[in-house]
């Protein structure tokens, strides 16, 4: 999950003034007190620089659960699962600085309580949060003030709890500090504590890894950097706070958010397509969600041809890509962030046909776009996960995370010119992390939980296993059914420019009503 910032300090610093009323609080420490031994020896946990760069992002969570869960119950499976994660009760430090460089950062283990709040809501009668996963969740969420951590006994995690008596649900949020760790290692946590609580065995789930990977300096050499460098602009262009909160705030009101969903048969169809328009189907080793980013560039660059002539099309596709899982740079289960951004080939699409062109030939048209753009972003992944070249990438990648923290700088998660960033999540089963409920329930594995988190972004692709439609019967928003129907399918989240947005939409809906390739043609 990524993130809300230090950027939205105004909302941060007005939170207490907009607080609901809090009925219930609590402080949950780990069930037993952290041993050195079991980290190691270590008291602390030193940050390596990959993790600096995530110190004022914080991940929130929201599942919208259909019935209430036991608030004791719950905290007493949050103590058990903090033994486990001991890091999550400690609290972020800073080793002293020396001369003009800024001391490093670790979590210290100091077994602290975790707060939990719960408020009771007597009047809601409708949540709104019930279907987009990427709308805003602050409504719900206890906020840490990341401005505030490094300098304040300030807790890493907290959570919220509201009871909406009318509708019977429960809304279940939780704010985590990124530098904790990224989506794997909240996902986990989060797995743990319903595991604790239906009792269930967690001998089946991967235990945290605290080895913490620091690389060396990067070679000097011209050939090094200007190979590696290129690859990884969001963070070399890194900007002071003041720019980089001007920046996203002009975006922000310039553009919309869209929430678009596809189906398994929309994503399917896609991707049969994107196999037929390869220059040898046989070698196309593309995935589904690369095709599907494919598509929503393809729909931009339509959009812009047609709103905007001479404006520049996408041609690159940045990736978030997970490296966990290779040894002696990310542990499956580290404890921590193991992702990058990665800039894959450009693209070249091919010749558009004319304006008289036939059903055939725009449907190669179209087919052949998909395959060239989704190649490109899976011949970056390979290169990206080559262990060989990963290796140099992070050396270099460290680097840069190092001289962000040393001059307060901070990744610029607005695109380039000509370039569409995307964050896959769609791998995690996100709403079973909120599965509170009992084998054999008809709320069991999360059939009636819907996940939601904030943070979107212009032309900053997030994708999630989309939630389930639920109906009504009447106007105080009693639950009639549940509509399943894009279960297996994605929900495509991002902002655009307000230009833009209605016929993008548009051109997505037409395809989906008259089949996929007729989107380049003008509506």
């Amino acid at each position: 999950m990524e993130t809300a910032t230090a950027i939205e300090t105004d909302r941060i610093l007005d939170y207490e003034n907009i607080l609901p009323e809090v009925t219930e609080r609590y402080l949950v420490p780990p069930s037993t007190p952290t041993l050195p031994s079991e980290l190691d020896g270590q008291d602390v946990l030193v940050y390596p620089p990959t993790d600096t760069l995530a110190l004022t992002l914080i991940m929130e969570g929201a599942w919208i659960l259909p019935a209430v869960i036991d608030i004791k119950r719950y905290n007493d499976a949050l103590a058990k699962a903090l033994t486990v994660f001991r890091p999550v009760a400690g609290r972020l430090r800073k080793f002293p600085d020396t001369g003009t460089k800024k001391g490093g950062v670790y979590i210290q283990l100091t077994n602290s309580g975790i707060p939990v709040s719960v408020v009771d809501d007597y009047e809601t009668t409708r949540v709104d949060l019930e279907h987009a996963v990427v709308p805003t969740t602050e409504e719900y969420n206890d906020l840490i003030p990341v401005t505030k951590v490094l300098e304040h006994d300030e807790p890493l995690l907290r959570i919220r709890f509201t009871r909406l008596h009318k509708t019977g649900q429960m809304v279940y949020c939780m704010a985590w500090l990124h530098a904790l760790g990224d989506g794997y290692t909240g996902n986990l946590f989060m797995t743990y504590i319903t595991y604790y609580y239906r009792g269930v065995d967690t001998s089946s789930l991967p235990r945290p890894s605290y080895k913490k990977i620091f690389l060396p300096f990067p070679p000097t050499d011209s050939v090094s950097r200007d190979k590696f460098l290129p690859l990884m602009k969001y963070i070399r262009d890194a900007k002071p706070m003041e720019e980089l909160a001007a920046a996203i705030m002009e975006s922000q009101k310039r553009t919309h958010p869209l929430n678009l969903y596809f189906s398994p048969k929309h994503i399917e169809t896609l991707f049969k397509k994107a196999i037929a328009g390869s220059p040898d189907p046989s070698k196309a080793k593309f995935s589904k969600i690369d095709v599907l980013v494919a598509y929503l560039v393809f729909v931009y660059n339509a959009v812009l041809a047609e709103v905007n002539p001479d404006a520049e099309a996408i041609d690159t596709v940045v990736n978030t890509l997970g490296y966990r899982g290779n040894p002696a740079l990310a542990p499956t289960a580290m404890f921590g962030n193991a992702s990058i951004k990665f800039t894959s080939p450009s693209f070249t699409a091919p010749p558009c046909p004319g304006e008289n062109a036939g059903p055939k030939e725009r449907e190669q048209y179209f087919s052949r776009s998909l395959a060239s753009i989704a190649q490109s972003i899976r011949a970056g992944a390979v290169q990206a996960r080559t262990p060989a070249f990963l290796e140099q990438y992070l050396i270099f990648h460290n680097d840069l995370c190092r001289k962000c923290y040393q001059d307060d700088l901070y990744q610029n998660f607005l695109p380039a010119p000509r370039e569409f960033t995307f964050n896959s999540l769609h791998r995690m089963d996100w709403r079973r992390a909120g599965d509170f409920f009992e084998a054999g329930s008809k709320y069991a594995d999360a059939r009636m939980t819907t996940f939601h988190t904030n943070a979107i972004w212009e032309r900053y692709v997030r994708i999630f296993p989309p939630n389930p439609t639920r109906g009504y019967k009447d106007d105080e928003g009693n639950a009639r059914e549940w509509d399943w129907t894009y279960d297996g399918g994605a929900e495509a989240a991002f902002r655009l420019d307000k230009s833009l947005c209605y016929l993008y939409e548009a051109k997505v809906k037409h395809d989906m009503e008259d089949g996929f390739g007729s989107s380049f043609a003008k509506l």
